[in-house]
């Protein structure tokens, strides 16, 4: 059911998720971005808002840790326009999340972000990313994996 409003200007909702079934491995070694989820193309016209809610489970296999602080992944959202390169909207470091562990262990994270994107008139791709600096990685992790997530675009026209 759609509803026709205040001469049509009702929020478009756009969402792609994953279950568990489609578990994606974050590489731990040198510096790499791997893209767990991206929306379909979302057309806007000038002053369109875009409301984001994006989400990922991250599942972590920790080695044995002598009380060290794990660094070295970040969440981010991203945007290409018009067929253009991607761009971050919004970034959280994951670190921020993680217990500081003094055994080996499996732990899991969600990190997620809410975010509000004005991006002007055009064609625009959204996708949730997950960045890792290996050298600092690699020898503190054994494995991580996104495992559930979520991303979900409400694109609201202004008057």
């Amino acid at each position: 059911m759609a509803c026709v409003c205040d001469g049509g200007l009702f929020p478009r909702l756009f969402f792609t998720q994953s279950a568990t079934d489609l578990p994606i491995t974050i590489p731990l070694v040198g510096t790499a971005v791997t893209e767990v989820l991206r929306l379909q193309p979302i057309v806007t016209l000038s002053n369109d808002r875009v409301k984001l809610d994006s989400m990922v489970e991250l599942q972590l296999r920790v080695l044995v840790l002598t009380g060290l602080a794990l660094t070295g992944i970040t969440y981010r959202l991203e945007r290409s326009s018009n067929g253009g390169a991607f761009t971050t909207v919004a970034q959280l470091d994951v670190e921020s999340l993680i217990p500081i562990l003094t055994v080996a262990a499996n732990t899991t994270l969600f990190p997620n972000l809410t975010w509000v994107d004005t991006p002007g008139v055009g064609t625009h791709v959204y996708r949730v990313v997950i960045e890792t600096n290996g050298g600092i990685l690699s020898g503190l992790l054994s494995s991580i994996t996104a495992e559930t997530r979520a991303l979900n675009a409400l694109v609201v026209r202004e008057a």
